[in-house]
């Protein structure tokens, strides 16, 4: 499947799921669903052109800016949608699932791993655990996004998947190195002090210069609609490249540029349109990465597949997240129906794709079989039971929220 066909596929789909999205149907099967169903589709009836083009496209260069920029433009679009004043009221709570859930699930993953797949190399046990944990907010948005849904939940868990997926790019990318003979080039500690400092720092400068600029242009009347539209994705790309110029992470780097916008734009009509903007262009990016994953990725993840690929799948979706999650948890004054949300909708989607590619990259192709196994099974299973789940489980959820306060009045 070439670029051409690729567009042309996320195209029509696009318009034939919107038909339909805002409709039941659309509440109970998501566009994760949909772009995966096709990709694998098209890969069944032969246009992925098999095994070896396949490799070839997933080693593509295109292919991996296409997943980046549709990840730092996502990551920048949510930073920009979560409030200031969650982040000092309630920063509690995904601070503990960052710090203490997020470490706790890649141990647990990891460990796992070891017991299910005794002869598999360590550092490609470690990476299946690390491309695991991150989580995707998104294919459980029809739960999260409900208007009905305490603050408290949706916002921790858009923080919480913002973050993670930035937190364990530096560890994947230092195992990554030593995998291929090359991790004391730089260092673990320069490596670290290079994602996790330098991307924030470059995240912040570039965002809140750019939010600023757009204000004082706006305020001047210099600065169309149209333009403070397309100014969303060109921060979150200016944001991610100047951060991997100066040796940063970039991901990081969109998330707290776009944890500037609210903080420069004050929730004007500006930053409305900045944020719109930024939505439909990542959804644009990410439907065609959910298409190429379908289609050029769980093929060759599909003939290894076997029952401890599945065990370590379900795992990985149930056990692996939520214990760490309730541990993490433990004290923060949330009752069951909280923790069992939070723990539970920890879907991993465009994250996890991603850090394979980086993988399958750095391999020139020829990643660990297991790695790329697990991974695509873990993945197309959390893409349909966390979407299936979303809407029913958030109105039971809701349910029993507004039975407890009847029963208290």
């Amino acid at each position: 499947m070439n670029a051409y066909e690729t567009l042309v596929a996320v195209a029509a789909l696009i318009l034939v799921y919107g038909l339909v999205s805002g409709g039941r149907f659309g509440r109970h099967v998501t566009g994760p669903m949909v772009f995966t169903a096709a990709g694998a589709a098209l890969a069944a009836a032969g246009f992925s052109g098999g095994t070896g083009s396949a490799e070839h496209e997933i080693a593509n260069e295109a292919m991996k800016l296409l997943a980046e920029f549709g990840l730092a433009i996502l990551l920048f679009t949510d930073a920009a949608r979560i409030d200031p004043s969650h982040l000092r009221q309630e920063e509690r709570l995904p601070a503990r699932m960052l710090l203490v859930g997020l470490p706790g699930a890649v141990l647990l993953g990891l460990a796992v791993a070891w017991s299910l797949f005794p002869d598999e190399s360590w550092w490609s046990l470690i990476l299946i655990a690390l491309i695991l944990a991150p989580t995707d907010a998104a294919l459980a948005q029809s739960a999260i996004a409900n208007p009905d849904m305490p603050e408290t939940v949706s916002q921790t868990l858009n923080v919480e998947s913002g973050l993670n997926d930035g937190l364990v790019l530096p560890p994947i990318l230092i195992v990554l190195g030593i995998a291929a003979g090359n991790g004391a080039e730089n260092g673990v500690l320069s490596t670290l002090a290079g994602h996790l400092l330098l991307g924030p720092l470059a995240g912040v400068v570039i965002g809140y210069g750019g939010g600023w600029l757009i204000r004082l242009a706006v305020r001047k009347r210099r600065m169309t609609p149209l333009f403070q539209r397309l100014s969303a994705p060109a921060l979150a790309i200016v944001a991610y490249a100047g951060a991997e110029a100066i040796g940063g992470n970039g991901f990081i780097a969109a998330f707290a540029g776009g944890l500037m916008v609210p903080l420069t734009l004050h929730r004007d009509a500006p930053a409305r349109r900045l944020e719109d903007f930024a939505e439909a262009e990542a959804s644009i990016l990410t439907s065609a990465l959910f298409l190429l994953f379908g289609a050029l990725i769980l093929p060759i993840g599909a003939v290894h597949w076997n029952v401890t690929t599945l065990l370590y799948a379900v795992l990985s979706l149930t056990v692996i997240r939520m214990i760490p999650v309730a541990l993490s948890l433990i004290g923060a004054g949330l009752g069951r129906g909280a923790v069992g949300i939070l723990a539970w909708f920890g879907p991993r989607g465009i994250a996890s794709v991603l850090y394979l590619l980086i993988a399958i990259q750095a391999f020139g192709g020829n990643a660990p079989e297991e790695l790329v196994s697990v991974v695509s099974l873990t993945v197309l299973l959390s893409i349909f039971v966390h979407g299936l789940s979303a809407t029913p489980l958030a109105t039971l959820y809701l349910s029993r929220q507004d039975a407890k306060r009847l029963g208290h009045e």
